[in-house]
């Protein structure tokens, strides 16, 4: 079966001053701030039928996150660029479960996802000569997510552990699409507002204590 990771993130971006960045040609560095939003983590067990494994969705909502990147700029629009990223979300996960619950577990949701990236873009500046530049791009590369999330759990006084749920790390292939519109504040410094949705294929995740594995999608709009 295959497994995606999908991110789209609004990204406020700063070249650093001192770098060319989006105008003529040139080494450039950026760095970006990032931000994702509506975000929607499916999980589905690897195996049908099995008791008591998560259902439904988790939202993730409010990623938070941040990108650094070095890139060359050419006199005819086109720039290739590598860039380095991060981000981290706290997911809120559904009560929903499949079956019935294990004796002596109680409902008590908690998830989190963090996704590391390495992407090499291709970006065309529209406009690179001027104070406004909009621009599109795609990139590959590699992304990682570490992810868990449960929403049943045993309880020992004040100790808890989970009763379902997936807690694991994957990397897959990656790619994404970038837009965005870029305002020339001076001859060595570019601000942009861009969005970007990034995909990772073929991502698999172990249960919690043994349990059963899962198949995740994430979706952030």
């Amino acid at each position: 079966m295959k497994k995606t990771l999908m991110c789209a993130t609004a990204a406020a971006a700063f070249a650093s001053a001192g770098f060319v960045a989006h105008a003529e040609d040139g080494w450039y560095a950026r760095a970006d701030a990032t931000y994702g939003f509506d975000g929607k983590l499916d999980h589905d067990p690897a195996e049908q039928d099995v008791n008591a494994t998560m259902g439904g969705m988790s939202d993730a909502d409010e990623s938070l996150g941040f990108d650094l990147g070095l890139g060359y700029g050419f006199d005819n629009g086109f720039r290739l660029e590598g860039a380095a990223g991060y981000s981290d979300d706290d997911l809120t996960v559904p009560g929903t479960f499949n079956g019935v619950a294990p004796i002596g577990a109680v409902s008590q949701t908690a998830g989190n996802l963090q996704v590391m990236e390495l992407m090499l873009n291709g970006i065309y500046d529209f406009n690179p000569e001027g104070v406004i530049q909009p621009y599109v791009g795609l990139g590959i590369g590699v992304l990682r997510a570490n992810a868990k999330a449960n929403n049943l759990v045993y309880t020992d006084g004040t100790d808890t552990s989970a009763a379902n749920g997936f807690s694991d790390s994957d990397t897959g292939f990656g790619y994404q699409g970038l837009l965005g519109l870029g305002y020339k504040v001076s001859d060595q410094l570019t601000l942009d507002l861009g969005y970007r949705y990034k995909v990772a294929e073929d991502l698999e995740f172990a249960g919690y204590n043994g349990g059963a594995n899962y198949d995740l999608s994430l979706i952030h709009i």
